[in-house]
């Protein structure tokens, strides 16, 4: 990458939730930034809210190849270069692992793991032209934990981290770093409607974590930001976990009374 405060990023799911914290991050600092989403007239609203000039919003069906590769010809067009991105795009489809259809499993894998590849590939030869870049891909702790009734989405973010160690292995000499950011539960807009609504209760998932809450959207952002950054330039490969330290936690249940 160039510097922290001129490089151009390109975020798939950048219209909301994590891709759109992590895309105002960026921007504060000086960062061009293309919105890629599904729904265009959002990837537009989300790049001219961003702070700073040059930000481009485009409508990106991470599903389809045509549309990763439109999307990155704009960036081309508008920019001529490219410095890193961000495969943030995804959804959440719970089903029982007995019964979820070869349908749910086909969408989930497509968007998660599939549309991470695409998002990578395509942004391949603008990178190497550019000179290298990063890459930061959205895996999550269900890549390694057992969450039930979310097979899909498990295999998918565990098929995410298995690409990333060998993207940033095979792709060494074009000057590419590979790596991924792994959440637990993160508060972002969708998350906290089902909070306010009753369908989700918060007080497990707190306290499960040592930290005792959810994480804010712009605490994986400065995570992202940071592997984005040359202050990481010996980072590649990896997937950092952050979860407030829920995946080391083995809660011991309490004891009626204190030993003597």
């Amino acid at each position: 990458m160039r510097t922290p405060t001129d490089s151009v990023i390109a975020i798939s799911g950048g219209a909301s939730g994590i891709g759109l914290a992590t895309a105002r991050l960026l921007a504060e600092e000086g960062n061009r930034i293309a919105v890629l989403d599904l729904d265009g007239g959002k990837s537009e609203a989300a790049a001219a809210s961003l702070p700073g000039e040059g930000h481009l919003g485009v409508a990106t069906d991470v599903t389809s190849t045509e549309s990763v590769t439109a999307a990155f010809d704009a960036i081309r067009a508008r920019h001529g270069r490219l410095d890193g991105i961000v495969a943030a795009a995804g959804i959440v489809d719970p089903s029982p692992s007995a019964t979820v259809t070869d349908q749910s499993l086909q969408r989930l894998i497509d968007i998660h793991l599939m549309g991470a590849i695409r998002m990578a590939r395509g942004a391949y030869p603008l990178l190497s032209e550019s000179g290298g870049g990063s890459i930061v891909c959205l895996s999550s702790m269900g890549a390694r934990l057992g969450v039930a009734e979310r097979l899909g989405y498990n295999v998918a973010k565990t098929g995410v981290e298995g690409m990333v160690r060998t993207l940033a292995v095979e792709w060494v000499p074009a000057g590419i770093r590979v790596n991924a950011v792994a959440p637990a539960w993160v508060k972002t807009p969708a998350i906290a409607g089902l909070i306010d609504s009753g369908f989700l209760d918060p007080e497990p998932v707190e306290s499960r974590t040592p930290l005792g809450r959810f994480a804010d959207p712009e605490e994986i952002g400065q995570v992202i930001a940071f592997l984005l950054s040359p202050a990481s330039s010996y980072v590649t490969g990896q997937s950092v976990t952050v979860d407030g330290g829920m995946t080391i936690h083995f809660p011991l249940p309490k004891a009626e009374r204190q030993p003597a």
